[in-house]
């Protein structure tokens, strides 16, 4: 009777198992990553939710992208949206993507600039996910970033809220390349080719993107690869212009309408 396997047998074996281990990783690795993107989708949903009831405790208007305030020590400081809608929330852990928990540090490129409480309660080394439409959320007062307040949006102003994209999948970028102006958001398309965007009526879904191949600096001065938007969009195309946009790297603008169908435009 035969006893166990031959070596030549036992290599064939291990050859099989490798194999099939290699066919099954990039599996593994997308299931992987669709649950960090499903998770992402939730969050973005959630905060979606919490700023939709920070309008409505607010007479219907939206937060500031951030202002400076002072700190209990009587440094300035920086308020961003999280940190608007934190008590909406209740977790900060979904201030952060999953994928990319720390894509950029807002408090210490304000403390670069001269803010030297950083991010206002939250001091040094806070990461950031995410990216804000600048159309939506305008900006508050903040001298050191050059920054002047301007009138908070209304949710009566946004018309196709359900087009009218809120936050997304994001970096800041530093400006001076790939067409970015200075602390301007830069959407990534860190789920397998695709960006999780929130929108006004508080839904959230992917978005598919492309890179364009040109390389710029964050705020932190880390690589960033320049994002496209890709497929039809109501953000390729500005109001009142026939030409899309080459490349549509984040999503600035609310959706209106005009004699060639929905596109975007400022409010300010």
């Amino acid at each position: 009777m035969r006893q166990g396997f031959t070596l030549v047998e036992l290599l064939v074996v291990i050859a099989i198992i490798a194999a099939l281990a290699g066919l099954m990783l990039p599996v593994f690795v997308q299931s992987r990553e669709k649950a960090r993107q499903t998770a992402c989708l939730s969050n973005l949903q959630q905060m979606a939710a919490a700023t939709l009831q920070y309008a409505q405790d607010w007479d219907d208007t939206l937060p500031m992208s951030g202002y400076e305030a002072i700190d209990a020590l009587g440094r300035p400081c920086f308020v961003s949206v999280g940190s608007a809608i934190y008590p909406f929330l209740g977790d900060k852990r979904v201030l952060a993507c999953p994928t990319e928990p720390n894509a950029y540090d807002t408090s210490n490129y304000a403390e670069a600039m001269g803010i030297t409480g950083g991010e206002c309660g939250v001091g040094k080394g806070s990461g950031g996910s995410y990216a804000l439409n600048s159309t939506v959320f305008v900006s508050g007062n903040a001298p050191h970033l050059g920054l002047s307040a301007q009138k908070p949006v209304k949710l009566i102003e946004l018309r196709y809220a359900s087009e009218t994209v809120m936050g997304y999948d994001g970096n800041v970028a530093s400006g001076n390349q790939c067409g970015f102006l200075p602390f301007e958001p830069a959407l990534e398309g860190r789920h397998l080719g695709s960006c999780n965007a929130s929108f006004a009526d508080g839904h959230a879904k992917a978005l598919p993107v492309l890179l364009s191949g040109c390389i710029a600096q964050n705020v932190n001065g880390k690589s960033l690869a320049e994002n496209c938007l890709g497929g039809s969009s109501p953000y390729s195309r500005r109001c009142g212009q026939l030409p899309s946009v080459p490349c549509v790297h984040n999503f600035n603008g609310v959706v209106a309408r005009d004699e060639r169908g929905l596109c975007v435009t400022h409010l300010r």
